[in-house]
């Protein structure tokens, strides 16, 4: 899965930023723009996906306030965990859909699903 690596991606960006004392715009359109992703593909209709994504919401807004209060660092850290939140939910939903669509898959052709894996 990819979340490590964009986990990591969004760490450097956010060390990067620690200085500021508030968040640019672009730096809060990008999250708005990760949460927006994860809605677009469903995660309200999927109920882990939905805990993760209204983690992400509230994250998103805890780091608005801290940014207006001009802690930037604390807002940036909370910043990157509403994405990493919304990044979740958005996996999660793609991944129940892809299980969804192999069992179909496996119904329709007949075939006995595979041994579950952890």
């Amino acid at each position: 899965m990819k979340i490590p690596t964009v986990l990591t991606a969004l760490l450097a960006a956010g060390v990067a930023a620690c200085g500021a004392s508030t968040l640019p715009a672009a730096r809060m359109a990008a999250a708005q723009s990760t949460i927006g992703a994860a809605q677009g593909a469903g995660a309200q209709h999927n109920p882990t996906a939905a805990l993760h994504l209204r983690y992400a919401q509230e994250e998103y807004a805890q780091a608005e306030s801290l940014s207006r209060d001009g802690d930037g660092e604390r807002a940036e850290l909370t910043l990157m965990r509403a994405e990493a939140d919304a990044q979740l939910a958005a996996e999660i939903t793609r991944r129940d859909a892809a299980r969804t669509a192999a069992a179909s898959a496996r119904s329709q052709s007949n075939t006995p699903a595979p041994a579950a894996t952890p």
